[in-house]
């Protein structure tokens, strides 16, 4: 057995990061109670973008009348559909709920005065499993995802695409 097999290449992985570098894209919103609402990320003209997971939290909020004006009930409230914004391709064939797709999901949602106590409601979800979701969106195009809520306060969500940019630059290097 040979211990230097797998010594590590500066140069190698320099010039591998060239052509391919991991990357992670932020889409975050709050959708108004009772509506619905597209969000987008840019993919940008630095390259391709190959999803390969994504992970994401929600709040689980509803009108209170007592004593305050919401309260956590843990109920997933938003549905989701997701788009590739290049061609308009439907990546979910309906709203999907997002309770079934993201990890670690449901959020409580931080105190900000106009919620009830929150140490008595459910707790947050504890588990937390990466989706696999592998997809190229292509350079300068977006990632849509169209929300409705079917709550009657306000909800806010956050989803992170996990996955390779492929810089238009390095196609060229790669050819040669």
């Amino acid at each position: 057995m040979n211990m230097f097999a797998n010594v590590i290449n500066p140069d190698k992985i320099l010039k591998l990061q060239n052509l391919q570098y991991s990357e992670k894209l932020l889409l975050s919103d709050t959708v108004p109670a009772g509506g619905q609402q597209l969000a987008s990320v840019d993919i940008s003209s630095l390259g391709n973008f190959y999803c390969q997971y994504m992970t994401g939290h929600f709040e689980t909020l509803r009108v209170s009348t007592d004593p305050l004006p919401a309260i956590d009930d843990g109920i997933s409230h938003l549905r989701g559909k997701l788009s590739d914004g290049s061609n308009q391709r439907q990546l979910f064939n309906d709203y999907v709920p997002l309770d079934l797709f993201l990890s670690p999901g449901r959020i409580v949602s931080p105190n900000d005065g106009n919620l009830m106590d929150l140490t008595k409601t459910a707790p947050g979800n504890a588990l937390f499993y990466p989706q696999p979701f592998v997809y190229m969106f292509p350079v300068n195009s977006k990632i849509l995802f169209d929300v409705k809520n079917d709550s009657t306060y306000k909800l806010k969500y956050e989803i992170l695409f996990h996955g390779i940019r492929l810089p238009i630059a390095s196609r060229e290097k790669y050819k040669k």
